[in-house]
């Protein structure tokens, strides 16, 4: 059995976040497809459609479901980040711009909209709640542990 990602409980919780607390949502329009690698090799995809303030986000791991919730044309960014320094950019051990200019994270499409993600995450305590969600969370526990031995 292949090791869990933690960007596999860390998104999904974002959302249910988001769902309980909807003045979190963003005024943000955009589609960030985040290939998630593990060892340098995909090892996720997931879709994160934001669509405006007054539209619930869709985080998913399932491409049809994101298609399908996209109500009207989006801009698009494609990341690609290893899973470990997802968790290390979420809980603030690292910047998007350090992570882009030192390859830890590959941008492709809209930079500036890019930004507005991390923008977004840190304007709603993103980082302190990943922090806490973590310490919540055994099975992300060791998984952040592993990722830094």
């Amino acid at each position: 059995m292949s090791t869990p990602l933690a960007s596999d409980l860390l998104l999904p919780e974002l959302e249910r976040q988001l769902k309980e607390e909807p003045h979190l949502i963003p005024a943000v329009k955009g589609l960030f497809i985040v290939t998630v690698t593990k060892k340098k090799k995909a090892a996720a995809v997931w879709y994160i459609l934001l669509q405006g303030k007054d539209t619930m986000p869709v985080i998913t791991n399932d491409q049809e479901k994101a298609k399908d919730a996209a109500k009207t044309k989006v801009r698009t960014v494609k990341i690609q980040v290893e899973d470990t320094d997802l968790v290390n950019f979420i809980t603030g051990g690292m910047t998007g711009v350090k992570a882009y200019m030192t390859g830890k994270i590959k941008v492709r499409g809209d930079l500036i909209l890019a930004q507005k993600l991390e923008d977004i995450f840190e304007k709603a305590g993103g980082r302190d709640r990943a922090i806490a969600f973590i310490k919540q969370n055994e099975q992300l526990r060791a998984l952040t542990v592993k990722s830094k031995l």
